[in-house]
């Protein structure tokens, strides 16, 4: 039995992936990336935006993509758990740059969450906040 092609709905917002964005017509090397979401409506996408962060700043068609899930590798890091220093860059470049059409409001949320979680004011199993990190 052939196993089944991923899809749009395989790739939930922040997911971090490996995949190789387009640039002037030409497929560069695999880096990783991150996904902002279903590209068009949501129940129907066949794509996703994803932004690849180690670029720059998100600017659609430059370092933000719609890329098919065929061609995205799931990786096993997440904005929580990722290196402190990408983490950080990442915050950094997210607030510098634009993600057209208002489609990035799902990934800053998700990139607060994970800000609250790593300094122990959001429990990472519920995604709770809470008032102490001592309770």
């Amino acid at each position: 039995m052939k196993p089944s092609s991923p899809t749009a709905e395989d790739f939930p917002t922040a997911t971090l992936v490996l995949a190789g964005p387009w640039s002037r017509g030409r497929r560069l090397e695999s880096r990783p990336g991150v996904v902002v979401g279903p590209f068009g409506v949501a129940e129907e996408a066949v794509c996703v935006l994803v932004w690849y962060f180690t670029l720059g700043a998100p600017e659609p068609g430059t370092t933000v993509q719609a890329m098919l899930p065929d061609e995205l590798t799931p990786l096993d890091d997440t904005l929580t758990t990722m290196h402190e220093d990408v983490f950080r860059d990442l915050v950094r470049s997210l607030r510098r740059g634009r993600i057209a059409h208002g489609d990035g409001e799902a990934l800053y949320a998700a990139v607060c969450q994970a800000w609250l979680r790593r300094i122990g004011l959001a429990d990472a199993a519920s995604g709770d906040r809470r008032t102490s990190p001592h309770d």
